[in-house]
């Protein structure tokens, strides 16, 4: 078993800002107070916009949990299935993790420490081993009468695809309403609605064709080209 982690130093602004996320957590239940003798560390990392994301250091832990051979995804049985269509839309999902819930044996596994208490998840946590298949396959439980069908799912990525207008209105309500039906919710600022072309797989997706996307492909693109042969 890991051993017990020790606490680092942390500025005021972070303080207010791990105390902030316990508050929202502890309101939701996401998260309760324990006490074990083994936990694993917080960190907070930068996101794009400077904002900051709240991280547990979880490498002791997902070093001894079996890992889930699930494959995620075929890319191409998925472009095959695409191709062809008219009308095309993509949805974002958010919080799906908060949904997945930790079996009871395994909350102490999920044990942080921080200044203020020792704290234990009882959602999944983004970043531990397996939780994108374990999100995968509950997607594809939640979608599985439309899959392959007139919808593909990566993680909490959903394209609908549909070859005419009518069908397309139909497909899009039957996903919508089933999203609805248990509570998922959706990132309006991330969601693609009636487009001629989406990004999906780091491939741009046409109505009518495919391609890299280039900012994918940059580094491999500008790649410098040494012209001393010695």
């Amino acid at each position: 078993m890991f051993s017990r982690s020790h606490l680092y130093h942390m500025s005021d602004y972070k303080l207010q800002k791990m105390k902030n996320y316990l508050i929202e957590h502890l309101n939701k239940n996401f998260i309760s107070f324990s006490s074990i003798l083994y936990t694993s560390l917080i960190l907070f990392v930068e996101k794009k916009d400077d904002s900051l994301r709240f991280c547990i250091d979880y490498k002791k832990l997902n070093a001894l949990i079996k890992r889930d051979r699930y494959s995620l995804f075929l890319i191409d049985e998925t472009l095959a299935r695409i191709q062809d269509s008219k009308y095309l839309i993509q949805l974002n999902i958010i919080v799906v993790f908060n949904k997945l819930r930790m079996h009871l044996r395994s909350e102490d596994l999920t044990i942080f420490i921080i200044f203020f208490d020792l704290y234990k998840y009882h959602v999944m946590f983004f970043k531990l081993i397996n939780d994108s298949t374990f999100y995968q396959h509950y997607m594809n439980d939640v979608l599985f009468n439309y899959l392959h069908q007139f919808c593909q799912i990566y993680l909490d990525d959903i394209i609908i695809y549909s070859k005419t207008l009518k069908k397309h209105k139909k497909h899009v309500w039957l996903v919508l309403h089933k999203l609805r039906e248990i509570n998922l919710q959706m990132n309006i600022n991330k969601c693609k609605f009636h487009v001629q072309e989406i990004s999906f797989l780091k491939l741009l997706l046409f109505i009518e064709k495919l391609k890299m996307n280039s900012r994918k492909i940059q580094a491999v693109v500008k790649w410098f080209t040494s012209t001393n042969l010695t």
